[in-house]
């Protein structure tokens, strides 16, 4: 996670294997960041799911090869939660797909529920961040 704030709290993270199975593990794993039963609970474990998804179907080694790790931090009065892989240069693909599809829509997800959102790409792999507002304004609608 990048210091990109002044008012950062201590960051929680987690290294979990690359495989479809592990989302589960994550979506447990961000429950522990916010309280139980809470909307905003609800919008983290949804993201963490399109994320951890999206990495690994992306992933040019495959499902079951390497790791991602997902970490969260309050930061500035959001939740800023990062997922990273270990998957080298390949590119994310913004994908377009029919309303009926299965999947695809992660990116759409984040765009609309996110306060703010975004996706670092390097040698060592890709990571797709995002941040929910704590103080409550609307989604999407950085102040």
């Amino acid at each position: 996670m990048q210091a990109d704030a002044t008012n950062a709290g201590p960051i929680r993270r987690q290294r979990f294997l690359r495989h479809h199975d592990q989302v589960a593990a994550a979506r447990r794993f961000i429950a522990a960041a916010l309280p139980r039963g809470s909307e905003l609970g609800d919008t983290a474990r949804l993201l963490v799911s399109e994320t951890v998804t999206s990495i690994l179907d992306q992933a040019p080694a495959g499902p079951g090869r390497g790791t991602f790790e997902v970490a969260w931090a309050v930061v500035d009065h959001r939740l800023r939660i990062e997922v990273s892989d270990d998957g080298g240069p390949a590119r994310l693909r913004h994908r377009i797909h029919e309303l009926q599809s299965a999947g695809g829509g992660g990116l759409k997800l984040l765009q609309i529920l996110a306060y703010r959102w975004g996706v670092r790409e390097g040698v060592g792999g890709r990571t797709i961040w995002f941040e929910l507002d704590l103080a409550g304004s609307e989604p999407g609608r950085p102040r």
